[in-house]
Parts: C-alpha cells; sequence; structure tokens
C-alpha cells in the first residue's frame, strides 16, 4: 500500500491524447496544402474528425494547437540532445575553436525545420505570430538550460560560467532561431550539414570559453 503522503501518478486519458494527436496532424496537413492564415478551426476539426466543440475543449485557438504541435516536436529533440553524453559534446567540438564537423544532434533540428519549413516560416515572422515565436524561444531557452546544468556542470564538475546559465541560454535560443530564419528564406538554401556547421562555428566557441574549456586537452 503507498504512503497516504505518496504522490499518485497521474491518468492519462487516451481519448485525450488521441484528439490532440488527431488535431496536430491535421494542422500539419493544411499547413502543406494551403496559407496558415487561410486555415480556420473549421478546416482543421473536419480534418481531424472532431466537431468545432471538440476543438476548443482542447485548445483556444489555432495558434495553440500549433505552439503544443512545436512543443512536442522540441520536446522530441531535447530528449534526443540530453540523451548524449557531456564528453561527446566536448569530442565533438574540439578544444581549438575551429570546429570543423557538424554536431548531428543539431542537424537533426535543421533537417526538422527543412521538413516542416512552411511551418516554422510561421513561427519565425513575427507579426502576428509573436506569441509564437516568444513560445518557441522560451522552449529552446530552457533545454538549453537543463542541457547546460547537467551535462556541463555535474558530469564534467567544471567551474561555474563566466555568465549566467540564463544568459547562455537566451543567447543560444536567439541565436538559433535567427539563424534558422535566415536560412529558411534563401533560395538556394545551404544544406542542413553546411548551416549547423557554420552556426557551430559563430556559437561554441563562446560557450567553450564562458566555461573555461577552451584551455582543456583532450
Amino acid at each position: 500500500m503507498p504512503e497516504a503522503n505518496e504522490a499518485k501518478p497521474v491518468k492519462i486519458d487516451r481519448r485525450i491524447v488521441r484528439t490532440r494527436q488527431a488535431l496536430r496532424a491535421a494542422l500539419m496537413e493544411l499547413v502543406q496544402e494551403k496559407e496558415y492564415l487561410q486555415i480556420s478551426v473549421e478546416e482543421v476539426a473536419s480534418r481531424a474528425n472532431v466537431s468545432r466543440a471538440t476543438f476548443y475543449l482542447h485548445y483556444k485557438d489555432k495558434d495553440d494547437l500549433l505552439l503544443d504541435q512545436v512543443y512536442e516536436m522540441a520536446m522530441e529533440r531535447v530528449q534526443v540532445l540530453s540523451g548524449l553524453p557531456a564528453p561527446f559534446w566536448l569530442a565533438t567540438l574540439g578544444v581549438s575553436g575551429a570546429e570543423t564537423q557538424p554536431v548531428l544532434p543539431l542537424v537533426g533540428i535543421f533537417e526538422l525545420a527543412e521538413k516542416n519549413a512552411s511551418l516554422y516560416r510561421i513561427l519565425l515572422s513575427g507579426g502576428s505570430a509573436r506569441r509564437l515565436v516568444d513560445g518557441i524561444r522560451a522552449i529552446t531557452a530552457r533545454a538549453f538550460t537543463n542541457f547546460l546544468n547537467t551535462k556541463f556542470q555535474n558530469e564534467l564538475q567544471t567551474l561555474p560560467p563566466s555568465v549566467p546559465v540564463d544568459l547562455l541560454a537566451a543567447y543560444f535560443s536567439g541565436a538559433l532561431l535567427s539563424t534558422m530564419g535566415w536560412w529558411l528564406e534563401q533560395e538556394p538554401r545551404l544544406p542542413p550539414e553546411e548551416i549547423t556547421l557554420q552556426f557551430s562555428r559563430l556559437f561554441f566557441p563562446g560557450v567553450k570559453k564562458a566555461f573555461g574549456l577552451d584551455t582543456l586537452s583532450l
């Protein structure tokens, strides 16, 4: 028998999960077919085979649904990144500051953006999508903060960074989204591996210096 004050696992209603998955899938299909601004809640609900009333039981509007979809994609990528040990990152980045190979998990982020280019253009366009931009920026910053705390401070037990971790996370989030927005507008577009390499050359030397990793010999 569990103790009286022991937290009980939250039971997930599978019907809710299936409905939200159907709505997210419906929106992603419609984004591939037409401009996001032209998509209505009625269309999303119809494509998901649910009623308009059911849609509003789960989301307040299509922006809310879109942000939920982005959150799910981001969390999947965060799990991949978080599963890699800190020595992998150091070995990949090297100590010279001249990155020569793209970090494969980061390549996956740009590959995901390219696969869903229409969606990411909406997210990064600003204006009416400002709430979405702020949302994905917050998700990215939080994920990077957790990564720094667990991988660098706990696993490698490095000295505290010379700048606040929150600032590094905010810088990473802003730099990544700005780079992604620029990249998606280019014609012809650099391959994901190449834009990842360019991003790494701009961003990671500063991170290594902030953590005193630029003087390590691997």
